[in-house]
């Protein structure tokens, strides 16, 4: 009985000491998160339609990638940051949140019918990941002002606190691509999943309604990321993302982050460099406080000129009296 019991408090004290190393470890990563509360607005700058034509896609405009009316100049698109906070998440979690695309989850119950859902997955791929989970509401790009009600309304999705983790889900995530894709029931049924590379996955990432963030700090976010996936087309100057892709012609995609860690620009440029699409951001809450900013020294300038003129008023009639 004494032997027992000594054996459970030993794996009790075993199974304590790794989750507290596990969590010290993750707690002193050298990344950290820039979120805030807050409403970002997107806005279509710019968009050359006949270059695009002949550099991209003639049958693929920018909503194909970015959705609602992206296509179309001055059209905004909204989020906003409602809350985030620290957490841990089982695989089968963080393949819905980073690699599933919609046509995935739209054959997945399919999947889980047949018993390859989400408790095959986390038996078989058992890693947990530390990550800044948020929720946000997303109302997709429209030239007609914004509804009421988002077109996401508080979806969660997460930042992966440490950017080497990247590898161990995209490996995970095409090893149970390939178990899908050999089944034989799943091949009589026409259903298979896509085989992901670095690029694929950072493009993904890039065109999902703007709703994935990195980590702080940027651009070392951004490198060890791409560079521990092993992107071939992608490139890190400071904070910014450049993606070399071909269409009709080779091009380029520019993506700068915030200090949130969020796209605060997106451009699209030719072979020669010229831009053929963009899209820039603003905070309504910094435009505010600008103009608040901009009228307080508006005011205190007149409330000084006024104080000038009394005093010199003052002084011209102590004048006038000797």
């Amino acid at each position: 009985m004494k032997n027992t019991r000594k054996k459970i408090s030993f794996i009790i004290l075993f199974l304590f000491l790794n989750i507290y190393i596990i969590i010290f470890v993750k707690a002193n990563s050298n990344y950290s998160t820039g979120l805030e509360i807050g409403t970002q607005i997107c806005e279509v700058k710019y968009y050359d339609e006949e270059s695009w034509n002949n550099t991209v896609n003639p049958s693929m405009d920018p909503s194909y990638w970015l959705g609602g009316e992206a296509n179309i100049i001055g059209a905004r698109s909204k989020l906003t940051i409602e809350d985030w906070y620290s957490s841990d998440l089982i695989t089968s979690v963080i393949f819905a949140r980073f690699l599933y695309s919609n046509e995935t989850l739209s054959i997945f119950p399919i999947i889980r019918d047949h018993g390859y859902g989400e408790e095959f997955i986390n038996e078989n791929y058992t890693h947990y990941y530390f990550v800044w989970s948020y929720t946000f509401d997303y109302w997709s790009f429209t030239s007609r002002g914004f509804h009421i009600h988002p077109n996401f309304n508080f979806e969660t999705s997460v930042i992966l606190q440490d950017p080497l983790d990247f590898k161990q889900v995209l490996d995970d995530y095409n090893d149970y691509a390939g178990i899908i894709n050999i089944n034989a029931t799943f091949q009589s049924l026409n259903i298979s999943f896509p085989i992901l590379s670095g690029d694929l996955l950072v493009w993904r990432m890039l065109t999902n309604c703007f709703r994935y963030t990195m980590g702080n700090p940027i651009k070392e976010y951004l490198t060890t990321f791409t560079n521990n996936i092993g992107c071939n087309n992608v490139t890190i100057q400071d904070n910014t993302l450049i993606f070399q892709r071909c269409g009709v012609k080779n091009y380029t995609v520019e993506v700068i982050y915030n200090p949130q860690g969020i796209i605060e620009t997106f451009k699209v440029k030719n072979s020669e460099g010229d831009v053929i699409y963009e899209i820039a951001s603003f905070y309504p809450k910094t435009v505010f406080f600008i103009i608040l900013g901009i009228m307080s020294i508006c005011v205190l300038g007149l409330i000084t000129l006024f104080i000038i003129k009394k005093l010199s008023f003052k002084i011209n009639l102590l004048k006038n009296k000797k």
